[in-house]
């Protein structure tokens, strides 16, 4: 036999001992295998399972997480949003600030200046008090002075009336005396039945004030002369108005000053006012 053969053969005889070693070792582990297989699919399938599960519950989670990652954008927005407002209330409020600081600093200025102001005030009040003080000792003074000064002004009053009274006894009696001189000269009587009409110099006046007297009905009228102007009981005037003649007045009581009459219209339909003229000789009589 040859070499190459037996070398063969007994290779062939080694490949076939190998043989029966694999099909000993794969008829003992198919089994295992198989038991292995059954349980790597149950695995697989649990596997699969498992993984649709976390896939599910990935999906929920991150459906879940895309909410709260919209909610935080959204929080994160309305964030900003309230960071732009709080910034813009942080620049009016460093600017109320500083106006705050200005106004207080014009404040502490003005607080200064009152101080300084109240010092003074407080000075010059000390002196008023101390000048007041003075006025009012000198007041006092001047009252005792001035109630003493009174009490001789009452004195003096009281001896100038009784003076003025003598002095008005006497005027009236020097008025009746030139009344009775003139009626002497004239050849008139002051007893007559009719007026008196003066002749001498002329007289004029105004009518002060008119009324009615209720008991006689005639018209009375006070005129602004009296004995001081020659004017005597019983002398009679002309009431005018402008160049209108409107009647008589008839003195019937005379005063220094003032004189009252009787007004007499002669039955003409006129009225004697306040401020007519009243004369004691008309022109060209």
């Amino acid at each position: 036999m040859h070499v190459l053969t037996k070398v063969l053969v007994v290779f062939a005889a080694v490949l076939s001992v190998a043989l029966s070693a694999l099909v000993i070792a794969y008829a003992v582990n198919t089994d295992r295998i198989a038991a292995d297989y059954a349980n790597a699919v149950r695995l697989r399938v649990s596997t699969d399972q498992s993984a649709a599960s976390q896939a599910a519950e990935f999906n929920s989670t991150k459906a879940r997480l895309n909410g709260t990652i919209e909610q935080i954008n959204r929080d994160l927005a309305e964030r900003q949003v309230r960071i732009t407002s709080l910034e813009g209330e942080n620049a009016t409020l460093r600017a109320d600030k500083a106006k705050a600081v200005a106004a207080a600093q014009e404040i502490q200025n003005k607080i200064a200046d009152l101080s300084e102001t109240s010092k003074t005030q407080a000075k010059i009040i000390d002196n008023y008090h101390e000048e007041v003080s003075t006025l009012r000792g000198n007041e006092l003074g001047y009252r005792t002075r001035q109630a003493e000064l009174d009490d001789r002004i009452n004195d003096l009053e009281s001896a100038r009336e009784v003076l003025e009274q003598n002095y008005r006894a006497l005027q009236e009696q020097i008025a009746e005396a030139k009344r009775a001189q003139e009626q002497m000269l004239s050849g008139r009587s002051s007893g007559g039945n009719g007026p008196i009409i003066s002749t001498g110099p002329t007289i004029n006046g105004r009518i002060e004030a008119v009324q009615m007297d209720p008991s006689s009905k005639k018209m009375i009228a006070k005129i602004s002369v009296g004995t001081n102007d020659r004017v005597q009981k019983n002398m009679q005037f002309y009431v005018i108005r402008g160049n209108d003649f409107l009647g008589n007045l008839v003195v019937t009581e005379p005063d220094l000053k003032w004189s009252v009459g009787v007004v007499d219209t002669l039955g003409r339909p006129v009225e004697v006012k306040e401020g007519d003229a009243v004369t004691s000789r008309l022109q060209g009589t």
